[in-house]
């Protein structure tokens, strides 16, 4: 008969927002298990560039110092950008945000998804309070008065105070504590191709509204970039069949003037596109992070940050009231209420963007040119929009 493991926390899901959550528990003093069937690959300097990119916010930065992956995270191939550009295909809305109007060095930093999980990793590893589950998957979560039990499919046992699920959007957690979400499949797909271009290192990001789906440019260390492609998937699943050259040929004669010449695309892949929000965020024992509690569209990159803010949201509650008890109630409530209106802030934002720039009549594009103008022409409304963007709100 297999051992039983105690801890303080089991935490379901190893990725970015996973480690992160689990790094944070493990700085409290807190004894934490971290279930993920596969660790990350290591990457190499000179590895090509992973297809998953995040546009990092400031807030998420200052998370990932606090942690002390950050240093390590910047120094290898993150890109910083100072600049976002957001204009329309259909009409002359056309708006930049700019850092030094805020009085910030940078908006954000664009860096590859499993450079962040392998830097926490990382840190995960300096620290004795931790123990890494791999090579199984989840099989049973079991709620009781005083602890939960999570077997594994391999026959390993654990115990703990709390189970905290950063297992995705299709996450087993969610589902095994019974906890209901809306959801629904958007309309288009994103592919994204990994190129390199003509131009050097750049330190702005943009994205072009289409009636078809948004067009975006994230810039990646040195002359190269990241194309984020939103268009019906039919159209994306036969782009995805195409040679590198004849994609490259598609991307330069559907993109705009702004992204240059595409010398080479380097790699490609596709993902459809799915909004999520969980009825809750919490059940007994149980807590969900991330992904499992909330996915929105990614035009505006927040996904990794709004994950990244579940996460302090967490740790400060913890802190806060961890003298109750893990598996207290009120800590549960207390860490919903300071996010879930926020993510669905965000979410509302991104479904508002996706709807109202997809439309082609003439009245919703004058309504777009108009809110442009606004925005650009009261800088109040400029500059918290840009505080958005980093991950500011309108209480900050």
């Amino acid at each position: 008969m297999a051992a039983v493991h105690r801890v303080d926390v089991i935490v379901v899901g190893g990725g970015m927002v996973g480690a992160a959550t689990a790094l944070a528990l493990a700085q409290a003093d807190l004894e934490v298990a971290v279930i993920e069937r596969e660790p990350p690959a290591p990457l190499a300097g000179d590895d090509p560039f992973d297809l998953r990119v995040s546009a990092l916010a400031p807030a998420s930065i200052a998370l990932l110092d606090r942690l002390g992956a950050w240093a390590s995270i910047r120094a290898e191939r993150a890109a910083l950008y100072r600049r976002m550009r957001v204009f329309d295909a259909a009409g002359p809305g056309d708006l930049t945000f700019d850092a030094a109007e805020v009085g910030r060095p940078y908006l954000g930093y664009i860096v590859e998804n499993r450079r962040v999980q392998l830097a926490l990793w990382s840190r995960l590893r300096d620290f004795d309070n931790v123990e890494f589950f791999t090579g199984s998957e989840p099989q049973r979560l079991q709620s009781g008065e005083r602890e939960v039990a999570l077997t594994l499919a391999d026959g390993r046992e654990l115990r703990a105070d709390l189970v905290i699920g950063a297992d995705g959007q299709r996450s087993w957690v969610r589902e095994a504590s019974g906890i209901g979400a809306s959801s629904r499949d958007y309309a288009v797909a994103a592919q994204i191709l990994s190129v390199e271009t003509a131009y050097p290192q750049q330190d702005i990001t943009w994205q072009r509204f289409t009636p078809d789906g948004p067009q975006a440019f994230l810039p990646l260390a040195g002359p190269r970039g990241s194309l984020v492609w939103y268009d019906a998937p039919e159209r994306v699943r036969a782009r995805h069949a195409l040679s590198p050259e004849a994609l490259r040929e598609s991307a330069m004669a559907a993109f705009p003037e702004e992204l240059g010449e595409i010398t080479r695309v380097a790699d490609q892949g596709w993902f459809p596109i799915r909004r999520l929000h969980a009825h809750r965020y919490w059940a007994d024992r149980v807590l969900l992070v991330g992904d499992a509690a909330h996915s929105i569209h990614p035009l505006a990159g927040q996904g990794a940050n709004l994950g990244f803010a579940d996460v302090a949201a967490l740790a400060s509650v913890i802190d806060e009231l961890g003298d109750r008890g893990l598996g207290d109630v009120r800590l549960a409530r207390a860490y919903e209420r300071r996010r879930r209106a926020d993510n669905h802030l965000v979410q509302s934002l991104m479904d508002g963007f996706d709807w109202g720039y997809r439309r082609r009549d003439p009245l919703t594009i004058a309504a777009r040119t108009v809110a442009t103008q606004l925005v650009a022409n009261v800088p109040p409304l400029r500059r918290w929009m840009t505080r958005m963007a980093g991950g500011q709100r309108l209480d900050e």
